[in-house]
């Protein structure tokens, strides 16, 4: 039976009460009309016609209430569609019944400082906050900022987030509520001497759908859309995902699922089918979400193609099991986490403190998705296999004397493989 996808959305949009009356005291007025024109005794020959133009009335006046409603409940519009926003450089889309004033930095800024850089990748602000991003290689970590709008206005914005490693930083820097921010402002950067950066800012294009950002495609329930932009010689991609809320993205296939070999990571070809290289943008937080690839002047392609042939995703689900502590080469016993059965074949006592656990993950390489991975309420120790990443055996902390061993299961992880295949199109 063929089905009507327009059809069953309008039918599932909630339809505010008084709308619903409304047409439906319209359709019956109508409808009276209509058979009291029916009945009303006349000649012979106007009959049929005098019909038709009462059924004419009748269904302009049904049209016309629900119209009339409609333009009243904009949230009936905003239940068929949002609006999109893409936040470049942060990664993220806002999605809402009527966009935000929003204002982005729409190409990340290089600085060079002494025989270091800084990276500023994103610069949003709104309504409800401010929210840049940057990254530091050889150059002091700072824990705020100032930035001074077109008015000579200065604000000051604290680290709310930071990760770093030898010569290398990613930060955050935080404001929440609405400042004055737009057109052209400077970002001050408290190094000796303080740097000073132009940054401008461009009202946030809003979009009707995903496919209108960029490539866009679906498996295993999952929807990716790739959106690029071109720097000089290089292209930015970044990936954003629509999903069950029952778990978030890990990884998007940048840096690969744990232990799986390159192969399974992200790739691009040009379109002779030649591998290109791809560096990441530095992040704070997780997943990591864009990538560079150099495209020198003069290319002879200008088109690509991305392949995802897995990501990696992290359910919020947890679940509690108890375990008998004393040695048992066949225990057997299984439970589920986030709808995926986990065996605990056999249970080893390594001290009178400390239990080891192994597990049959029931790692299918084959399947759309896989769980490989999870985390305890306590401290622990897992194997892992060398070739899928899935946990053998873990080993936990108990209490001396204990008969059984009670623990939480949480953040379980799960691979999940497309592929997602993009056809890229930069913009030059």
């Amino acid at each position: 039976m063929s089905s009507n996808p327009i059809k069953e959305r309008l039918e599932s949009i909630p339809i505010p009460p008084e709308l619903g009356m409304r047409s439906r005291l319209g359709i019956q007025q109508a409808a009276a009309e209509q058979k009291q024109a029916i009945g009303t005794p006349i000649s012979g020959a106007m009959q049929p016609a005098k019909k038709r133009r009462m059924a004419a009335v009748a269904a302009a006046i049904a049209v016309f209430l629900l119209m009339a409603a409609l333009a009243d409940h904009s949230r009936v519009w905003a239940a068929l569609q949002k609006a999109l926003q893409f936040v470049p450089g942060i990664g993220i889309v806002k999605e809402e019944d009527v966009p935000m004033e929003r204002y982005v930095m729409k190409q990340p800024i290089t600085v060079k400082v002494g025989e270091g850089s800084i990276l500023i990748t994103g610069f949003m602000s709104d309504e409800e906050m401010t929210y840049i991003t940057m990254a530091g290689t050889d150059v002091p970590r700072f824990k705020q900022i100032e930035v001074v709008n077109e008015k000579g206005m200065k604000f000051t914005l604290d680290s709310s987030m930071a990760v770093w490693g030898g010569a290398k930083w990613t930060s955050d820097f935080w404001h929440k509520g609405k400042l004055d921010l737009s057109g052209s402002v400077q970002l001050i950067l408290p190094l000796d001497p303080a740097v000073e950066v132009d940054v401008n800012l461009s009202r946030a294009a809003t979009y009707a759908s995903y496919s209108e950002l960029g490539a866009t495609d679906t498996a295993a329930g999952v929807s990716i859309t790739a959106i690029t932009d071109r720097m000089d010689e290089k292209v930015r991609v970044s990936l954003v995902a629509r999903h069950s809320n029952d778990f978030q993205v890990g990884d998007y296939g940048i840096f690969g699922v744990y232990l799986h070999d390159d192969n399974r990571k992200l790739q691009v070809a040009d379109g002779a089918g030649k591998k290109l290289e791809i560096e990441n943008i530095p992040g704070v937080s997780s997943p990591a979400s864009e990538f560079f690839f150099s495209v020198p002047k003069g290319a002879a392609s200008d088109r690509y193609t991305l392949t995802l042939p897995e990501i990696s995703v992290t359910y919020k689900d947890e679940t509690q099991i108890k375990v008998p502590t004393a040695a048992n080469d066949h225990l057997n016993q299984t439970f589920e986490i986030a709808g995926f059965p986990v065996t605990i074949t056999k249970v080893e006592r390594v001290s009178e403190t400390n239990l080891r656990l192994y597990l049959d993950m029931h790692y299918d390489e084959q399947a759309t998705a896989s769980l490989f991975n999870f985390g305890l309420d306590r401290s622990s120790m897992f194997k892992l296999d060398e070739q899928t990443g899935e946990v053998l055996y873990m080993e936990v902390d108990m209490e001396q004397g204990s008969k059984q061993l009670s623990v939480k299961i949480v953040r379980p992880e799960v691979v999940i493989r497309g592929p997602w295949t993009f056809e890229l199109t930069p913009p030059s």
